[in-house]
């Protein structure tokens, strides 16, 4: 039970962390995106960053509880977050 919810520590800090990074780079550039010149990717990332940061706090919370299944709805929302912003993202190039 404590491997689990040290991995569990570890994914909320990625989650927290990809988070702040998603909200620091809506206003510039964005991997190889010019954010500024696109408001619907200004507007992705500001509502994935936001996504993310209410998984990572609905985590915490459940990472208090004794029942380790509880964790997989962080683990199952905080994947489907980052693949819906993932491709969304690859149709906003196109």
């Amino acid at each position: 039970m404590l491997y689990i919810r040290i991995f569990m520590i570890i994914f909320i800090a990625c989650l927290l962390l990809t988070a702040w990074y998603l909200w620091h780079r809506k206003n510039g550039s964005f991997l190889v995106f010019d954010v500024s010149s696109s408001p619907e990717l200004h507007s992705l990332m500001t509502i994935c960053s936001w996504t993310l940061l209410a998984i990572s706090f609905l985590g915490i919370v459940l990472l208090f509880f004794d029942n380790k299944y509880l964790n997989l709805i962080t683990l199952f929302l905080g994947s489907a977050t980052i693949f819906i912003f993932a491709l969304l993202l690859s149709q906003n190039n196109q």
